[in-house]
């Protein structure tokens, strides 16, 4: 245990320490010269817990990190890497705060803060996913550089697994699924929410689901106009929040989603009966114009292929009429 907490303490000195500043031995530890302690365990933690409290997260971490390096032995060792983790949160330090609540929920025993600190990792995840960067190479001395959507996921799952049953995974799925989104990996995506909708099928979360699901098949039916699959599972999810969310306003807008990818299908196929009138072949342009009309009769496409179906009658029976 002993070699572990060191081991850790050595990690937390190559995070924290400058680039240029004083390294010193005291008792025959190593840290950086700011965290020497002046004062007992107790009043260390006493401070760093009421600088906490003011918001004081450099002053307060300055006092926890005292703890860190010089007290391990301490009963205020495991709360005390677990609130420099907070503050190195609250500082934007995301992927140190990080390490340091992995490190936490990796001693043994310590279940006070659990479920907190899975919280913070959910924060942290959606810090990513919102375009919060990491230092190169985990240090703190290195520039924020990159950026932090993979490691966003990795978190999401973390919460996922950990903290499965309870909203915050709910938030996980959802924040995960709004990544693979941004990732164009469309399937995963709707993966996630369909696993949100089943655990968590009553919850305002789920109907957010079912509108993003629809958002992310009408953006595969964008690039994929000619493939109605996608049409067909979005009926499908639109069925499925009826049944669970028969009056919330939110079935309007998944309504309208749908709609519009039965426009896309409707347009694809008046497109092509376009195409086929302007090589004169009609037939095959009346074909397509009724398929469009019996398939997708409440869009605004399918009175332009009524239209153009009205055309073509005219002219056949012009010309049926000119040849007599």
């Amino acid at each position: 245990m002993k070699s572990k907490k060191y081991t850790f303490f050595l990690l937390t000195l190559l995070l924290t320490a400058p680039l240029t500043g004083g390294i010193a031995l005291k008792d025959g530890r190593w840290s950086d010269e700011r965290y020497l302690p002046t004062l007992s365990v107790q009043e260390h933690y006493d401070r760093g817990c009421t600088s906490l409290s003011d918001k004081d997260y450099d002053t307060a971490l300055t006092h926890f990190l005292v703890i860190v390096y010089h007290f391990l032995d301490s009963p205020f060792y495991p709360d005390a890497v677990f609130y420099a983790g907070q503050c190195s949160y609250y500082l934007h330090e995301y992927d140190i705060a990080d390490k340091r609540f992995s490190y936490y929920l990796a001693l043994p025993g310590q279940t006070r803060h659990f479920s907190k600190t899975f919280e913070y990792k959910y924060l942290i995840a959606e810090a990513y996913r919102k375009g919060a960067r990491r230092h190169l190479l985990g240090k703190k001395r290195l520039p924020k550089i990159v950026l932090g959507r993979e490691a966003s996921i990795a978190l999401y799952d973390e919460v996922i697994v950990a903290m499965a049953g309870q909203e915050v995974a709910a938030k996980a799925l959802y924040g995960k699924a709004k990544v693979l989104r941004k990732k164009r990996d469309f399937k995963e995506s709707i993966e996630c929410l369909k696993t949100l909708t089943r655990r968590f099928p009553k919850t305002p979360l789920a109907r957010e689901a079912y509108l993003l699901i629809s958002k992310v098949y009408l953006q595969q039916g964008n690039l994929e106009a000619q493939n109605p699959d996608y049409l067909q599972l979005a009926q499908v999810n639109l069925e499925k929040m009826k049944v669970s969310f028969p009056t919330d306003e939110m079935l309007l807008d998944v309504e309208k989603n749908y709609l519009q990818m039965q426009e896309i299908h409707a347009t694809s196929l008046y497109d092509t009966g376009r195409y086929y009138e302007r090589k004169k072949k009609l037939h095959a342009a009346t074909i397509y114009y009724i398929d469009a009309i019996k398939k997708y009769p409440e869009t605004a496409c399918a009175l332009d292929c009524q239209t153009r179906l009205d055309a073509i009658s005219d002219y056949f029976t012009k010309n049926a009429y000119s040849k007599n």
